[in-house]
């Protein structure tokens, strides 16, 4: 059988049909992609993951750590918890076990009260103060994933209450005032506050304010006003007040507060002046000539001594009569 020949003429159209086809190829390939990104968009799927974690809590208590979120319809894989970069709880609802609990120091997990959304650390220590991390994924066909993280902080209180010292039982106007509160050992170490008749007092040149915090040591912090200072003289400013109440509130983060007072009475006497006759201060007006010993001490002195003299010669006298008569 005879082959045929392609006539120049066709060999020419179908040349110029053949980009037409790519043309056409590409442009169902777009479209197609574009209605699967659609449907994809549109599919159940995981979103408006949140995880909320307490900010402090105190040492040896239970914390509960959780993880909500929402997947419109879609099918739960696997939710997992992680201290820092290593994973202790994981939950596969799709296992006969679905709980799942992997050895990290310090933590341990109360199952009992451990799910999907949440898990219970029991018994938490200081070392368990941390990033904590919820990774939620979706299941089949998207296996959709989302991370969040939160920090945790363990504290240990103070084993006693706060102490308050003050340098003075009652003020007068002219007088100095210290107070020294002290915390015991905790861990963050204890913010202190002043207040004075329930107004806080601020640190300024003539009203001093010390803090001395450390871990694992006692917290100290002193309150020194000077006679000049602002709080010192709003106490004397009204005559009915005879007292007030100096108080060191003591707190750790938003989980403990504790308050200590003391009421400080008010002196409202003037203060003692002292005449200088009383102190022999006008006896040095009485001798001229600018005697170094012309001083009133020194008059009185010499004023005994003669006296002294007098009553000598008197008695010896006395004594000489009775002699002779015997």
């Amino acid at each position: 059988m005879a082959s045929q020949r392609i006539r120049p003429e066709e060999g020419r159209r179908m040349s110029a049909c053949r980009p037409g086809a790519l043309h056409t190829a590409f442009n169902m390939l777009a479209l197609s992609w574009i209605i699967i990104s659609e449907l994809l968009l549109s599919a159940h799927c995981l979103k408006d993951l949140k995880i909320f974690v307490p900010e402090a809590v105190i040492m040896g208590n239970a914390a509960t750590l959780s993880c909500q979120y929402d997947l419109e319809q879609a099918a739960l894989y696997a939710v997992r918890w992680y201290f820092g970069q290593e994973e202790f709880y994981r939950f596969v609802p799709r296992e006969a076990k679905p709980t799942f609990v992997f050895a990290v120091a310090g933590i341990n997990v109360d199952l009992t009260n451990s799910d999907a959304t949440s898990v219970t650390l029991k018994g938490v220590t200081r070392e368990l103060s941390g990033t904590y991390q919820c990774e939620v994924s979706e299941d089949a066909p998207l296996f959709h994933t989302e991370i969040r993280s939160a920090h945790m902080q363990v504290i240990e209180l103070p084993k006693g209450d706060p102490v308050l010292q003050v340098d003075k039982k009652v003020i007068g106007i002219n007088d100095n005032f210290k107070a020294v509160c002290t915390v015991g050992p905790s861990y963050p170490p204890a913010n202190i506050t002043w207040t004075v008749n329930g107004r806080e007092i601020h640190k300024t040149p003539l009203q001093r304010i010390t803090l001395d915090a450390f871990d694992g040591s006692n917290t100290y912090s002193s309150l020194e006003m000077f006679p000049n200072s602002q709080a010192l003289q709003s106490f004397f400013a009204t005559n009915y007040q005879h007292s007030v109440k100096v108080q060191c509130g003591v707190s750790i983060l938003h989980v403990f507060h504790k308050n200590v007072e003391v009421r400080i009475g008010l002196n409202r006497a003037p203060a003692t002046t002292i005449s200088p006759n009383l102190l022999g201060l006008e006896g040095s007006k009485r001798y001229a000539n600018g005697d170094p010993d012309n001083s009133a001490l020194t008059g009185a002195s010499q004023r005994c001594c003669i006296c002294c003299e007098a009553l000598g010669a008197i008695s010896l006298a006395i004594f000489t009569l009775t002699v002779a008569q015997l």
